[in-house]
């Protein structure tokens, strides 16, 4: 028990430089200058300039991928309720409005190759559009609100908001389940939903994983 409270301890002391460099000013305007800049400047170029339309499929997984990481990170740092995993929470700002540039690029392409432009193409139950279509205004609010002056008009109303983002998982579960209708993957996304609500309910309940990282004395 002793060498492994040494090794926990160890291994947090060789972290902690790594952590504190990701933290810091300078990294964080770097990732600004990648996400807010080079991001949709790139989008911008492959789709609009040179028109590369096949990419639409490639940036929805893309987007789910992120949107995934998004959601789940911070409900399992709090269970494992280590230190050394606290600022990866401090990236989800980015990483939703990089989740989001994807998303929307992929929908529009999508509804312009489609040509998706009349409401009716929305219409029914089992199309697999309309629960991406929803997903899409959903990432729109999300996306206009997920900065500081938002935070300071919509006052407690802002995490309310926020809290938008965990109906994307659903959403965007249905509109793959209804476009790829294969029983593998529709079980498989149900899955990932489940362990997502079991997640947020340990995480509600603030249970945590307990690990020993204290020095013998």
């Amino acid at each position: 028990m002793e060498n492994e409270i040494q090794k926990n301890a160890k291994m947090s002391e060789k972290l902690e430089p790594w952590i504190n460099y990701l933290q810091s000013a300078k990294f964080r305007t770097s990732v600004h200058w990648l996400i807010y800049i080079f991001v949709p400047l790139t989008l911008f170029i492959l789709l609009v300039v040179l028109q590369q339309h096949n990419l639409a499929g490639q940036l929805g997984e893309w987007a789910w991928q992120i949107l995934i990481l998004i959601l789940f990170i911070k409900p399992i740092v709090k269970i494992i309720a280590r230190k050394e995993l606290m600022w990866l929470l401090t990236y989800r700002r980015e990483l939703g409005i990089l989740c989001f540039y994807l998303a929307f690029s992929h929908l529009a392409t999508i509804i312009f190759l489609l040509k998706g432009y009349q409401i009716t193409n929305y219409f029914g139950l089992k199309n697999f559009m309309l629960y991406g279509a929803i997903a899409g205004i959903i990432f729109i609010f999300l996306y206009l609100t997920s900065n500081n002056l938002a935070m300071r008009i919509l006052k407690k109303n802002w995490k309310r908001l926020q809290s938008l983002s965990y109906l994307l998982l659903p959403l965007i579960s249905a509109h793959q389940i209804l476009l790829a209708q294969e029983t593998e993957d529709a079980l498989g996304l149900i899955a990932l939903n489940i362990a997502f609500i079991i997640l947020k309910i340990l995480e509600y309940k603030k249970i945590t994983l307990k690990f020993k990282t204290q020095t013998n004395e």
